[in-house]
């Protein structure tokens, strides 16, 4: 397995010039791939099904079970142990098929941009109007994919963005973009800086919201609700606004606030009511999807399994919610019946009543047979999100609203709601609450405990209902293991594998491991 992802990354991850006799065999000659529109629909396909299995699942998903949101049960075998403990090694395959997997994402965006390109320029004088404007929305969406790529990278390996330090060398991610395949290790290339990281997502967002805002001045069959499976320009705006969100900036956090307001007013994707929640879970559907992957029976293979939280039956509790992240909610917030349930299991003789994590319960649409395979579409942009970085960099930067449209959020998750007047500490409490009870298991806490600079552990007091549950859990991850502020592991290590291959990482491991 690592010889045929260290193989991806060694076709995708050539920054400089190199002697394309030296490719490696199997890589593909740009000039011949793409000869007609029909090539551009395929390769065009091809990223899409690429995109659909790197935004959800183990993508989004691994890195909450690292923090004080999850814990494993006895049921779990040992599962994921390194993340309950916060001790991720050099050498863990998932962390390394994570960071294999989006190059490989990275190194099919790259091809595509150059092939497309070379056709366009080849057949500018003979392609239709409307082929030319297909292609260009296509690269748009290319765009967009490199920058979303490349933003998980940099949320995963580096550090919190600080202008005093983010010019300083290997502190961001190797950026690659172009697709030059080589043999040559000596050409691969090494981190680059922070700012320059950030700045490479910010261009390609620039680029896919123009090319993707042109295409809809004639087209938009993608702005609706999940966009039909389909990229479009808000979705690339909800990424722009959420990679503004961590950056920051008084700068930053002020096109935060700006982009997601115009998301939210715009009323394109309106909240998914109460009544309907529950459903968008279950059933892949609901107002508030800016985008959603396409997937039928026919692609259930490539559909984003969450078996790290149950497999096979809803008795087969492998990790579950801490009861820190569960006490927070309350009876009518229809977030804990649309995440939670509980299910009696047999451990040691005895009957155990036992919370169960319910968020990605499968669809049997994905499943191959009568066992549930826990498949659900990932849901990588919604509104939700949008609401919660206008909250928050609306409060950091002082802005009046911030309270208003929390208020309206939270309106549409907890019945009978009594908006609050909320401000300064209390208000900034609200919010980090509501990033937890709306997008636990969705992989945001990492960078969450990072950018807020808080200290976390995880906690077994329950509720007097499941008294059962601290039996149940691994007492290893409750209390014995958290993080402090700024702790090292909060910021995942360059697999080893990598180090060993690309002599230009040298000395540019994160620190700690």
């Amino acid at each position: 397995m690592k010889k045929i992802l260290l193989s991806i990354f060694m076709a995708a991850a050539v920054l400089t010039s190199c002697n394309m006799d030296e490719a490696p065999d199997g890589s593909i000659d740009i000039n011949n791939a793409c000869t007609k529109m029909a090539d551009v629909h395929s390769l065009r396909n091809g990223l899409y099904s690429f995109l659909r299995g790197r935004s959800g699942g183990g993508y989004t998903t691994l890195s909450d079970l690292q923090t004080d949101l999850f814990i494993a049960t006895r049921n779990s075998g040992n599962s994921y142990l390194e993340f309950l403990t916060g001790q991720l090694k050099t050498n863990n395959e998932d962390v390394e098929g994570i960071f294999y997997g989006l190059y490989s994402g990275l190194m099919q965006t790259n091809f595509f941009l150059e092939a497309v390109t070379e056709f366009k320029t080849a057949k500018e004088e003979t392609l239709t109007a409307e082929d030319l404007a297909t292609i260009d929305r296509d690269i748009a969406e290319a765009y967009f994919m490199r920058a979303y790529y490349n933003s998980l990278l940099v949320y995963y390996w580096c550090g919190n963005y600080d202008a005093s330090t983010a010019s300083k060398p290997h502190t961001g991610i190797p950026l690659v973009v172009k697709y030059q395949p080589s043999q040559n290790r000596g050409t691969y290339p090494s981190r680059s800086t922070l700012e320059e990281s950030y700045t490479q997502i910010e261009e390609d967002l620039k680029l896919a919201i123009e090319g993707l805002e042109a295409w809809e001045e004639n087209d938009m069959s993608a702005l609706v609700a999940g966009g039909n499976g389909y990229l479009n320009s808000y979705a690339a705006k909800a990424l722009k606004a959420r990679v503004a969100l961590w950056k920051g900036t008084q700068a930053s956090l002020l096109v935060a606030y700006n982009t997601a307001k115009e998301i939210i007013d715009s009323g394109e994707f309106p909240l998914t009511t109460r009544a309907s929640y529950t459903g968008m879970w279950r059933n892949d559907a609901g107002s508030e999807l800016i985008f959603q992957p396409y997937g039928d029976a026919s692609q259930r293979g490539s559909v984003t399994a969450y078996t790290m939280f149950n497999q096979g039956s809803p008795n087969n509790v492998l990790w579950t919610a801490t009861a820190n992240a569960y006490n927070k909610y309350t009876s009518d917030d229809i977030r804990l019946s649309a995440f939670f349930s509980t299910t009696s299991v047999k451990f040691s003789g005895a009957s155990l009543t036992v919370l169960r994590f319910n968020k990605f319960p499968g669809k049997s649409t994905y499943n191959s047979g009568n066992y549930n395979e826990f498949k659900n579409l990932p849901k990588p942009f919604r509104t939700s999100e949008q609401y919660l970085i206008l909250a928050e960099a609306g409060a950091a930067l002082g802005k009046a609203d911030a309270s208003d449209y929390l208020n309206e959020f939270i309106g549409e998750r907890v019945s009978n709601y009594t908006p609050q007047t909320l401000t300064g500490a209390a208000l900034t409490t609200e919010i980090r609450d509501q990033w937890v009870k709306e997008f636990i298991g969705e992989g945001f806490r990492l960078g969450q405990l990072r950018r807020w600079n808080i200290a976390s552990t995880r906690t077994s007091a329950y509720p007097a209902s499941l008294s059962t549950m601290p039996g149940f859990i691994i007492d290893l991850g409750t209390n014995t293991y958290g993080y402090q502020p700024g702790a090292y592991q909060l910021v995942w290590p360059i697999p080893s594998a990598e180090m060993t291959t690309n002599p230009n990482l040298a000395g540019q491991q994160n620190p700690g491991y």
